[in-house]
């Protein structure tokens, strides 16, 4: 009864009902048109009724056919948003651990392709495909009621052959289209890699790689569309012409055989053999079974397994911590991107509530990652994280931490959309002092939009230090107990560089800042320092302690000065000097 009522929404049960309309008019238009034909045989001249009810039939039909798309078009444009608003509230209540999970590109193919295929299904398939079987019944019993019982009992014969082809149908083919499904999700995934990358396929001369992959994805869809095609057009072909066949010779035949033996009249003969052609739809709708069908029966199956993939446990009720007055502590921490290679392995460290801490060490060392699991993005695989009473899982950090990321996130929308997405109930003047503490204040005044600018495409009409200043913002306004900062100068020129660093000297002392850098003369602001380096922790502790001690910091640190010194005691060549 759920299923019924699943398929059956009140706009396919009135597209059903049109349908039904227009076939009913039409199959009476048929009838008139015998009568009259009897009546000119027989010299008698058409009288007004006659007309009357054939402009009727006409009005009838041309009403409800005109009505049909108008229906189905309204349907589809509110089954797809539906669709893709529940797949996206989905998507974000399982949370970014299970999409990653999960396969990103599979997620966008089912978010656009799945959702069109299954809306189509749902709203241009099943209502005229329920109609379609209908009407062969329908036209019987005008048949039946209007022209001959025993002919349509006769017919009726080759009629109930048509649920038993498209049953067979659907058994024959219902598994045929998972290898296609799964190139396509292949094709969407490389495809999003491609724009993903975009910049740097074109700086470093991969252009042609990538086109190459594209290439081969697209070509395996292409296969998979033409086994598909090779395996049912016969079979398509065989069942539409044998039916219609059987159906039209049967009808001639019974409107030959009782015209002859004056059962039924001329007319009514030639209305029997054109009322045998309407009841081909069924067939008709068996070729479009495996386009639409098919393909949206195998998206709706896609859709559900998605429906079901459970919400990651770091999505879950984030527990109650104070750590604006107690200290984070790592104990014995690692993680892993692929479950088998530690990126981090026994990291050990307490934050104290309110300090500073620095975390350096050479690419690939790790520093990132331990930022990820710090912030709940990436699950530890070992080891614990808690305040000093409880273990804390990613839900729990996720909900105490703001993150500044290397590359700011940005949408297309409002500059006060972006910043609210940070604090949804900060007021107009929170986010302005909020700009103004980053430095954006001026560039705000010049915006003739105010803070209801658009910003473009990830922050198209923006610099990447703009980005990364309303980026810093936006975490500041969220009033986390813990700021998290990946490289967050990285991106800013060096006077804009000096007023973030000031904003951030400035943020409450009840904050810990953790922030991850590579500019060792940053490293004064910061009260502790963590040395990484292949996943591990080779040093850690105060800073003034590390500087004197042997070891990684010391050694940067004296590299750093060395050529600081050297910068400035050389100048530059005098003019006509050789260089």
């Amino acid at each position: 009864m759920r299923r019924v009522f699943g398929i059956f929404s009140a706009s396919t049960a009135i597209v059903v009902a049109l349908s039904l309309i227009a076939a009913a008019g039409t199959a009476g238009l048929v009838i008139v048109l015998g009568e009259g034909l009897d009546e000119l045989m027989a010299g008698r001249r058409l009288g007004a009724p006659w007309y009357f009810s054939a402009f009727g039939e006409l009005l009838i039909t041309t009403v409800a056919t005109f009505l049909i798309p108008v229906v189905i078009s309204h349907h589809t444009q509110e089954l797809t948003e539906h669709h893709r608003t529940k797949l996206l509230k989905h998507y974000l209540s399982i949370g970014p651990l299970a999409v990653r999970n999960a396969g990103e590109g599979e997620l966008v193919h089912a978010a656009m392709d799945s959702v069109e295929r299954s809306v189509k299904y749902r709203s241009s398939f099943i209502g005229p495909a329920v109609s379609a079987v209908a009407t062969p019944v329908l036209i019987l019993c005008f048949i039946a009621f209007a022209i001959d019982p025993l002919s349509a009992l006769l017919m009726l014969i080759p009629t109930a052959l048509v649920p038993v082809i498209v049953l067979g149908f659907q058994q024959r083919f219902g598994s045929s289209n998972g290898e296609y499904r799964r190139a396509q999700g292949i094709l969407s995934a490389t495809f999003l890699d491609a724009l993903r990358s975009l910049g740097m396929l074109k700086l470093n001369g991969g252009s042609q790689w990538m086109g190459k992959r594209i290439r081969q994805a697209t070509e395996r869809v292409r296969q998979q569309v033409m086994k598909l095609l090779a395996r049912n057009q016969l079979i398509l072909l065989v069942i539409d012409s044998s039916f219609a066949v059987l159906l039209l010779s049967s009808a001639a035949l019974l409107a030959w055989w009782r015209a002859g033996t004056g059962a039924i009249t001329p007319g009514a003969a030639m209305s029997l053999v054109i009322l045998s052609f309407l009841m081909l739809a069924p067939v008709n709708y068996v070729g479009s079974f495996f386009y639409i069908g098919m393909t949206g029966k195998a998206a709706e199956k896609k859709l559900a397994e998605i429906a079901e993939i459970p919400m990651h446990r770091s999505m879950a009720n984030p527990l109650h911590v104070d750590l604006r007055h107690r200290d984070l502590i790592l104990d014995k921490v690692s993680a892993s991107y692929d479950n088998e290679h530690h990126a981090l392995s026994g990291v050990t460290w307490h934050f104290p509530a309110g300090s500073r801490t620095a975390i350096i060490g050479p690419s690939g060392s790790g520093k990132t990652t331990l930022l990820r699991v710090l912030q709940g993005q990436l699950e530890a695989t070992g080891g614990s994280i808690r305040d000093a009473r409880q273990a804390m899982g990613s839900a729990t950090l996720k909900a105490n931490t703001a993150v500044v990321e290397q590359k700011a996130t940005l949408f297309g929308l409002s500059l006060r959309e972006n910043l609210l997405l940070g604090a949804p109930k900060a007021s107009d003047e929170d986010l302005i002092e909020a700009l103004q503490e980053v430095g954006m204040g001026s560039w705000l005044a010049q915006q003739p939009g105010g803070l209801d600018e658009r910003l473009g495409e990830s922050g198209a009409r923006l610099s990447g230090g703009q980005a990364q200043r309303i980026s810093l913002a936006r975490a500041l306004l969220a009033q986390r107990p813990i700021l998290l900062l990946d490289e967050p100068t990285s991106a800013l020129d060096v006077q804009t560089e000096e007023e973030v660093l000031q904003t951030l000297r400035a943020v409450n002392r009840s904050t810990t800042v953790i922030t991850v850098t590579h500019r060792l003369g940053l490293l004064a602001d910061y009260d502790y320092v963590l040395v990484m380096d292949q996943g591990q922790l080779i040093q850690a502790g105060d800073r003034e302690e590390l500087l004197a001690a042997e070891g990684y910091l010391k050694e940067a640190m004296d590299g750093f000065r060395q050529r600081t010194a050297a910068l400035h005691t050389s100048s530059p060549a005098q003019p006509g000097e050789e260089n």
